[in-house]
């Protein structure tokens, strides 16, 4: 009897003085997702640069993500990035496109896994922090990481077709048809990688760049982060 005691009582002293593990630090990450004319990266590049700035640490500076996400897939799943790119140009392969590869090339990865190993890749950057994630169902992909701000641009469809316009020099009817269906494709994108429709809920802020201009929008960004203690 005394040495199940003793036993128990030296279990209990070991197990109070075992160092508890901290719990893994993951993030800070900032994802922004934006309606179909709506520009993000220059944004993203710049609250980059100022977010570094702030930290006074330009070895470890933060980093906009983007080809990475493509280039770190393709690597995990051994094939070309060529093979994966589809996934953000918004295409599907048919069925018969699926069966042909599968048969001329041992090479052959699902859609299924594709878009898995994509949202591995995206989480892996989203735990590591200090990045920028533009589009790429980021917010949806994240969500579970607490030290995140996710960030949505929008602007009324008129004021979009218009940039869209201007900027691939084509008519306004047909910068009209394309924001049309890039908004669908973009939104069927993020339901794929969430199991979900997404919507306002998601996101931490919502901005309308008709009446923010790129400038504001990017302090307002840096102003929420400082105020979650991201920098």
């Amino acid at each position: 009897m005394a040495n199940i005691l003793l036993k128990y009582l030296e279990e209990r002293h070991k197990k109070a003085t075992q160092k508890v593990e901290e719990p893994k630090k993951v993030g800070p990450v900032i994802t922004i997702s934006r309606s179909f004319g709506c520009s993000a990266n220059l944004c993203a590049t710049e609250l980059a640069n100022i977010l570094t700035q702030m930290e006074g640490n330009p070895n470890n500076p933060w980093k906009v993500i983007s080809k990475e996400i493509l280039e770190e897939s393709a690597k995990e799943l051994g094939i070309d990035s060529e093979k994966i790119e589809y996934i953000f140009q918004f295409e599907r392969r048919s069925a018969i496109d699926e069966i042909l590869e599968a048969l001329s090339s041992k090479y052959y990865k699902s859609e299924r896994k594709i878009k898995n190993t994509i949202r591995e890749v995206i989480h892996s950057f989203g735990e590591q922090g200090r990045v920028i994630i533009v589009g790429r169902a980021g917010s949806s992909i994240l969500y579970d990481i607490k030290n995140a701000l996710h960030v949505r641009l929008i602007a009324p469809l008129d004021y979009r077709i218009e940039g869209v316009s201007q900027r691939h020099k084509i008519s306004h009817k047909e910068a009209k048809k394309l924001t049309i269906d890039m908004d669908k494709k973009r939104a069927m994108l993020r339901k794929d990688f969430a199991g979900k429709r997404t919507s306002d809920l998601d996101y931490d802020l919502i901005f309308n760049c008709k009446t923010v201009s790129s400038e504001e929008i990017v302090q307002l960004i840096v102003k929420a982060a400082e105020m979650r203690k991201m920098v």
